[in-house]
């Protein structure tokens, strides 16, 4: 699942207190906040061998596996205790489940622009599509301001007051060299980054970002209008939020998810 949509489960999570630890929403994100090092792969963040038990001072890296769990509920419809690996186009999560109507309309689209692809392929392309799509139609309707806000908020304050403790925290989660870590999340939380995702904030965001996202061809007009075409079909697929939320915050709490508040 996209940034915003991982900012709104874990609000939800918190509660009451979701204002109260604000760099729990820049741990929550890490596993794709640090892929933007050349250094660190999203394979790497994403297949972590999963900690259950955290000393007082890493405490917060609970978090970090937080994101994990809803990335296993969206793309296997269950949580698994170690990260499972390889793509694949049959899952049973939320995501795969839903995008399977739009695999058949995907595969006619690039036939017709003359990039054709195969199942496999389409069906990582629509699990994107409803994971964009549910993210803009959140955003849209429970207050993109709102959440792009709180999400801001927590950045400022994790530079401003909690980066070095982030960093180290990271670094003995993921077992890597702080240098790398710092760079990583000093581009990553950088204006210019928050900027780019306040591009998404419409569908035509989202358009260029699948374009982009599968190397087509920005400049035609067959594939502008193609893939406004899916990410419409998307949107009418995605409106029941808590179908998603519900399943998913009842499994971590069931998990033995190592955090209490």
């Amino acid at each position: 699942m996209l940034m915003m949509t991982h900012t709104w489960i874990l609000k939800e999570f918190l509660g009451s207190d979701f204002r109260e630890s604000l760099d729990l929403y820049v741990y929550n994100v890490c596993p794709d906040l640090l892929p933007i090092h050349k250094c660190i792969s999203s394979e790497f963040t994403h297949g972590i061998p999963r900690k259950y038990s955290y000393p007082p001072e890493h405490q917060k890296a609970a978090f970090v596996l937080f994101h994990l769990l809803v990335d296993d509920m969206a793309h296997h419809g269950q949580i698994h205790s170690e990260p499972v690996r390889g793509f694949k186009p049959d899952s049973k999560g939320y995501a795969y489940l839903l995008g399977k109507s739009l695999i058949e309309p995907i595969m006619e689209f690039h036939q017709r622009i003359g990039m054709e692809i195969d199942y496999r392929r389409a069906a990582y392309c629509a699990h994107m599509i409803i994971e964009l799509t549910f993210d803009l139609r959140l955003i849209q309707e429970m207050g993109q301001i709102k959440l792009y806000e709180l999400f801001s908020e927590a950045v400022e304050h994790t530079l401003d007051k909690k980066m070095d403790e982030l960093c180290t925290t990271l670094d003995w989660f993921f077992g890597m060299e702080t240098a790398s870590t710092r760079q990583a999340l000093e581009k990553g939380l950088s204006s210019r980054t928050l900027e780019r995702m306040k591009s998404l904030r419409n569908i035509e965001g989202r358009i260029g970002f699948y374009i982009d996202r599968f190397g087509l061809d920005c400049e035609d007009d067959a594939t502008w209008k193609g893939t406004r075409a899916l990410l419409l079909e998307g949107m009418q697929l995605v409106g029941d939020f808590e179908a998603f939320l519900n399943p998913t915050l009842h499994a971590i709490r069931n998990s033995g998810f190592p955090f209490s508040l």
